[in-house]
């Protein structure tokens, strides 16, 4: 028994190590593997449950009906720069509603806007009497240009108009849909009242295909936080002027997105009308999705009281199909099979179970624009194995754009740049639209 006889030789120390590591390590791994499995389980199962939930609520209206038809005194809000494919169609839509009672009012910030000659040729044909363009005078620096515009087509509004709708010039109403926006604002506890899109590309490229895909998970959250949309939005006259809307609107990005805080401070709320899908046939390429839907993030970061709830469950959904991508990689380099084939059946049911809701939602909006004349062609089979192909695409896609969202300082929209301070933007030159050939391609609405 000498000195050093209670001491461990090194080799033994390294035999023990690698023993460890051979027998445990792949046992460790395996059950994380099987963990992320069950985390994709429960997520599309979750999934599942927030789908049927929203269709439920598509039934169910939440306000109260008025007894009579209610007609107020309409203003409508249309925002223009630029001259979307759809723009035609859309003037003589907005013309031609079945409503008694409303005036268009249109919006442009240069006399020498393209969309110019599209409106006036469309009051001439349509809308004597009931329209009137107004330019702007006058570019504020500390908010974007619709926000601008609409605080000009506001500014001298008569004070007969009981509510205040805007439209964008890329969609495309039924004759019904004024009647049917400005219905709950009937309702006290419902100032604001706002629809929903549906993209329906004619030509499936990826870019369009990942914008579809993305809008379809998009508007059940849309119904979940109540985030408002700009594109089909009505908003009671008492509540604008009681509320912070119109200063609000001074220094902010985006018109939609801020409206939620202001209701919801109010103790009311914003009422989704289920009915009122409108459809967007319009084309994107993939860089313009991303730089798109970059802008729709900054806009929850910036001013919705949801942006926290957005972001963990989009943190929360990616982190497993990462760490997957991670252990199927290490279960194929160790040839651990085992490993490799959870990993890679737990993302093909990521995978499939997503696509298997499109069926389902894409039936319920079907019903719903087929109720105004609008008819979505069926898929074919070669368009349905595309966009099965583009659901890890747009996860990826929407990854990338939530990723370099936080060290965005500049954003580009229409050819004007604004730069990004916290929750301050400024307007860095204004300059007039004007159209380039690749603006189609690209999706010139975006």
């Amino acid at each position: 028994m000498g000195r050093h006889a209670g001491l461990v030789k090194p080799e033994t120390i390294v035999y023990n190590v690698r023993f460890v590591s051979l027998h445990f390590f792949p046992k460790v791994l395996l059950t994380f593997t099987h963990i992320l499995f069950w985390t994709i389980v429960v997520i599309v199962a979750v999934h599942y449950i927030a789908l049927f939930r929203f269709l439920y609520r598509l039934k169910q209206g939440e306000w109260k009906k008025p007894d009579v038809d209610f007609f107020p005194k309409t203003m409508v809000l249309f925002p223009l720069r630029g001259a979307d494919p759809s723009l035609t169609r859309s003037l003589e839509k907005i013309l031609m509603q079945n409503y008694p009672n409303y005036h268009v009012r249109f919006i442009l910030d240069s006399a020498s806007d393209p969309a110019l000659p599209f409106v006036e040729s469309a009051i001439q044909k349509w809308g004597e009497g009931r329209a009137e363009i107004k330019i702007i005078k006058e570019h504020f620096s500390t908010c974007a240009l619709k926000c601008c515009a609409l605080l000009h087509g506001i500014a001298d509004l008569d004070p007969s108009f009981e509510a205040i709708v805007i439209l964008d010039g890329d969609t495309n109403p039924p004759g019904d849909w004024l009647k049917q926006l400005v219905e709950p604002l009937s309702d006290p506890h419902f100032p604001v009242a706002t629809g929903l899109r549906w993209y329906v590309p004619h030509q499936a490229n990826a870019g369009s295909l990942v914008r579809y895909l993305w809008n379809a998970a998009a508007v059940v959250q849309h119904d979940l936080y109540r985030i408002p949309w700009g594109g089909s939005l009505a908003i009671r006259r008492e509540f604008l002027n009681r509320s912070t809307l119109l200063e609000t609107w001074k220094h902010t990005f985006t018109d939609d997105t801020p409206i939620t805080s202001i209701v919801w401070q109010a103790k009311e709320n914003v009422a989704l009308v289920p009915s009122l899908f409108l459809v967007n046939r319009e084309m994107c390429g993939l860089r313009a999705f991303h730089r798109w839907v970059q802008r729709q993030m900054l806009y929850m970061k910036l001013y919705h009281p949801a942006w926290g709830a957005v972001l963990s469950q989009a943190v929360l959904l990616t982190l497993p199909l990462l760490l997957l991508v991670g252990t199927f990689i290490v279960g194929l380099v160790s040839q651990d099979g085992q490993v490799a084939l959870v990993s890679l059946s737990s993302f093909l049911l990521y995978w499939i179970g997503v696509f298997g809701t499109l069926p389902i939602i894409e039936h319920a909006v079907r019903r719903i624009v087929k109720q105004h004349g609008e008819v979505i062609e069926t898929w074919s089979f070669i368009r349905t194995m595309k966009t099965f192909i583009m659901i890890p695409v747009t996860q990826a896609v929407y990854t990338s754009a939530l990723f370099w969202l936080h060290f965005l300082k500049q954003v580009e929209w229409r050819g004007i740049e604004y730069e990004i301070t916290g929750r301050q933007v400024r307007m860095i030159e204004y300059k007039p639209y004007t159209i380039k050939p690749v603006d189609q391609e690209e999706g010139r609405s975006l």
